[in-house]
């Protein structure tokens, strides 16, 4: 053998160099987000229609970028050969972290990739101590979180997307103005609403903002800022009996021509009285006089107010369970 066929077998024995996948945080949006920004906006095509997608398509570059750049925001990738397959987004806000945002590229579901990214966010939230944990992605592909998330330690919470045509005939029932377009000197009392209704309630195990005043005031004043969508003049409405406020909602413009509860609450010395029904119809009808077409919420599955949103015209468009997790 000559020597330099010996070189040659020792070459072809060596072992091909391959990109292990990685798990890695990231402050600007990966190289090949655009195929996340097609996959999201599909889903949500799929949701609320093609306007929606289009708004999507268009908003979430810059929308991104902001995001990734907070300094309350932490986000992950799982990539291979310089590209991500996948991606999750966490915030932490008073102490409480918040898991937003999970999304699998169709060609790389069933491989782990939200598992691995999961263990590693939850990992980080809680070395920087904590409180709690809640995850509320709305998965717009197929993945599959409960055991995920139950392998971390958490409790599932069973949730559902429900959706109403703002023309169906329930919403569209006649009634007397009750309530008033709440200003910036009413978030204080939305704020106190807010904590007083969710006493006791099932609910509070899921939204960390319920349970003080800061956080609640804190999320009305987000709300009106458009944190969740475009919020417009009557869309946070407080309700009064003689000069006390009783009940509030807060809504936003979600996507085009969609209306979104974010809360309704009535104070519990008041509820069976038709207030969340009242504040219902006219957020129904803000959202009509604002030229949207849709209205939907976020619901519990055993919150019985889930009976008042089916009589109200409103249907089950998708399951977003919800895993919480707290110290």
């Amino acid at each position: 053998m000559r020597p330099d066929d010996a070189a040659i077998i020792n070459q072809r024995s060596l072992p091909v160099s391959v990109s292990p996948r990685m798990i890695e945080p990231i402050r600007r949006p990966p190289v090949n987000f655009d195929a996340f920004t097609r996959e999201v906006s599909a889903g949500l095509e799929s949701l609320y229609g093609e306007a929606a997608a289009d708004d999507y398509r268009k908003k979430a570059p810059a929308a991104i970028v902001s995001s990734l750049t907070h300094p309350a925001v932490r986000a992950w990738v799982a990539s291979e050969d310089g590209e991500a397959r996948a991606m999750l987004v966490s915030a932490q806000r008073d102490g409480v972290g918040h898991i937003t945002f999970v999304h699998v590229l169709n060609p790389y579901i069933g491989q782990g990739l939200e598992s691995e990214l999961a263990e590693t966010a939850v990992s980080e939230l809680r070395s920087c101590g904590v409180s709690g944990i809640s995850a509320e992605p709305v998965a717009l592909c197929a993945l599959e979180l409960d055991g995920v998330f139950a392998s971390l330690g958490f409790a599932k919470v069973e949730r559902q997307l429900m959706a109403a045509p703002l023309n169906a005939k329930p919403l569209c029932a006649a009634l007397l103005t009750e309530s008033v377009t709440a200003d910036l000197r009413d978030y204080t009392r939305v704020g106190e609403l807010i904590v007083d209704a969710y006493r006791g309630h099932p609910g509070r195990e899921l939204h960390a903002e319920v349970r003080t005043l800061a956080g609640a005031e804190g999320f009305v004043r987000t709300a009106a800022d458009g944190a969740y969508g475009q919020t417009r003049p009557g869309f946070i409405r407080i309700l009064r009996r003689v000069g006390r406020p009783v009940a509030a909602i807060v809504g936003c413009e979600a996507a085009p021509k969609i209306g979104f509860v974010l809360q309704v609450v009535v104070r519990p010395s008041e509820q069976g009285r038709g207030l969340g029904t009242q504040l219902m119809l006219e957020l129904a009808h803000c959202f009509r006089e604002a030229g949207l077409e849709r209205i939907a919420l976020g619901v519990t599955n055993d919150n019985p107010a889930r009976r008042l949103y089916e009589r109200l015209g409103f249907r089950k468009i998708l399951p977003v369970n919800a895993y919480v997790w707290w110290k």
